[in-house]
């Protein structure tokens, strides 16, 4: 038939143009997962290298690891030993927590140890943040869209289907806000009750009220939070 050109059928039962565009796709696939694996890499980068650090501040100290645990009324030998030895990268905030203890410093001076200089002046950031710390046993991601500085925290936390978070996470009596970015998420206070919070709420509380954070929902949620001085500190 003039005007039309026969296609033969493709051997694997597609048409040519079919199989072209299948080509196709699986070349934007693997585009896709290259991209991904990148973004995965840029962002493993970017973690504070506390592992590499800890041992660092304790011999500057001049202080033993047994003594470190000893201070900190908590903290494992065997998990400090570990750590230091670079077999846990992502230690949990319980284990944060009991390392600023321990060494005398606070969280904040820490992770600027790790991040590796002084506090900054100046920072142009993206939406990827300044730095993101991952505690997959408590169901919680900090994500931090400034750099670790003493007197200001603005980030975003972003907790697990149905984790519930105490404020001994935030751990200061300074003043907290928090705004709901995706999903919903209960604030209690005792003695206060509990406020349910959807996409665009947002709540004022001093750090030092008794308080909880929960996620009640099958997805997770992220919250923006802005507290002065950094809760890191």
């Amino acid at each position: 038939m003039r005007g039309r050109r026969f296609c033969p059928p493709d051997p694997k039962g597609l048409h040519p143009r079919e199989s072209r565009l299948t080509k196709r796709a699986g070349i934007y696939k693997t585009l896709s997962d290259e991209v991904r694996r990148q973004v995965r890499e840029r962002h493993a980068d970017r973690l504070p290298d506390i592992a590499g650090t800890v041992r660092r501040l304790r011999e500057a100290k001049k202080i033993s690891a047994a003594e470190v645990c000893r201070r900190s009324g908590e903290l494992d030998p065997r998990t400090l030993n570990a750590l230091e030895k670079g077999r846990i990268r992502n230690p949990t905030l319980k284990t944060l927590q009991a390392l600023a203890q321990g060494l005398g410093l606070s969280m904040t001076e820490i992770l600027s140890a790790a991040e590796g200089g002084a506090e900054p002046d100046f920072f142009a950031g993206g939406p990827q943040g300044a730095f993101h710390l991952d505690f997959p046993r408590q169901g919680l991601k900090i994500v931090s869209l400034t750099p670790l500085i003493h007197d200001f925290f603005c980030g975003k936390l972003i907790l697990s289907p149905k984790v519930k978070i105490p404020d001994s996470m935030l751990n200061t009596p300074f003043p907290v806000y928090l705004s709901v970015l995706v999903g919903g998420m209960d604030v209690e206070i005792r003695g206060r009750g509990v406020t349910s919070m959807k996409e665009g709420d947002n709540i004022f509380l001093r750090g030092s009220l008794r308080h909880s954070l929960q996620n009640r929902s099958q997805r997770e949620t992220a919250v923006l939070l802005l507290t002065a001085p950094s809760f890191l500190k």
